[in-house]
């Protein structure tokens, strides 16, 4: 005990005492769900909780001792000193008190956007300075997500109302070509530039389907169904490619149905656009495989689906961009395939991806069972 001027007695913490109060202050910043890390006035880190370790990818024995530019990527890891050294001399707030969105920095590289907030205490002999920073990843990808949701909303009503309307056009070009070849049966060149039109009417027609599937709202009809059976389906709906081709489905099939509740029109529409790229890819003879098996998650049982053709198969950059929309490695189409056939898969909170394989072309498909 120690006298105080009032004649009061004053308790003095034991080293004891001081490491349990240090030890319950840390049990608190450890349940926090932000990062709390502490720097003292030259950047240097003092404390860091649990939530900053899992968020950053460092331990605290990585980062006690270390300048807080660790966890930031360039520019921000060259500002950072000077903003400090700056305020230090001139007591100009830039942010503290006031909190900033900005970019932290994990271990493997990744940099992700984050809230930050800095509050300042003052001690008689030194200051320290308190962050509290929140993972704004996914708040990011839900604004990024419902942005893009509300241009495809508007898109699709766009092209929605552009198909319907493009429909009697496109009927009144076809009854106009069947009019005319009752007329022109020994002019050939006639019939071979009728012919032309037709495909053009077509192909104009196939267009505003795709492009109202890539951008319209998906409203998904859900049934039990098999995925054999859907898969079987959509091959068959290749058969007018395949004619004069030779070209074969291979299956591979387990003991167990594989039955899935999902929209039979939509997913026979995602193998079916797969079909028809290997059957566009490859030279004959054709041969598609396609396999199903079940996957164990801790949460969850899963079907994986395997198509694969031996064709040329892809390359990196086509690997990498292949669910782009607009982007085709064909000469002719809108590139819109693969991105419909992404969002049917999201849609049914699925996933496609590519497979990694030495020859053809591998795509891989989960979907809840």
């Amino acid at each position: 005990m120690a006298q105080t001027s009032d004649g009061l007695a004053e308790h003095i913490a034991t080293p004891e005492e001081n490491r349990e109060r240090e030890a319950r202050l840390q049990a608190i910043l450890d349940t926090a769900v932000e990062a709390i890390i502490t720097i003292d006035d030259r950047g240097v880190c003092e404390s860091v909780n649990a939530a900053a370790e899992v968020m950053f990818g460092y331990s605290t024995e990585e980062i006690i001792g270390k300048n807080i530019t660790l966890l930031m990527p360039a520019p921000f890891r060259q500002e950072h000193d000077q903003y400090l050294s700056n305020y230090l001399q001139t007591g100009q707030k830039k942010i503290i008190g006031i909190g900033r969105e900005s970019v932290g920095r994990r271990k493997n590289g990744e940099e992700f956007p984050i809230h930050l907030a800095v509050s300042e205490v003052k001690f008689a002999d030194r200051r320290l300075f308190t962050g509290i920073i929140q993972d704004r990843t996914e708040q990011k990808e839900s604004h990024r997500r419902l942005v893009q949701s509300e241009r495809l909303a508007v898109l699709g009503e766009a092209m929605a109302r552009l198909a319907h309307e493009s429909r009697n056009p496109l009927q009144r070009i076809q009854i106009a070509v069947e009019t005319a070849r009752l007329h022109c049966e020994a002019d050939s060149s006639l019939a071979n530039q009728l012919d032309s039109i037709e495909r053009a009417s077509d192909g104009l027609d196939a267009l505003f389907d795709e492009l109202k599937n890539y951008a319209a709202p998906l409203n998904l009809e859900k049934e039990r169904v098999s995925l054999v059976t859907i898969w079987r389906e959509a091959w068959r709906a290749t058969s007018r490619s395949r004619r004069g081709r030779e070209a074969e489905l291979l299956e591979h099939v387990g003991d167990t149905e594989p039955v899935c509740y999902l929209d039979r029109y939509r997913m026979g529409q995602v193998l079916r656009n797969l079909f028809e790229n290997s059957l566009s890819a490859c030279q004959d003879p054709v041969q598609v495989e396609i396999g199903v098996s079940e996957t164990h998650t801790d949460s969850a049982t899963s079907w994986k689906l395997r198509i694969r053709d031996n064709g040329p198969g892809l390359n990196k950059q086509q690997q990498e961009r292949i669910f782009e929309p607009f982007y085709t490695t064909k000469t002719k189409g809108t590139g819109l395939g693969m991105a419909i056939a992404h969002r049917i898969l999201e849609a049914h909170e699925g996933k496609i991806s590519v497979g990694r394989v030495d020859q053809g072309a591998e795509f891989i498909i989960e979907l809840p069972r």
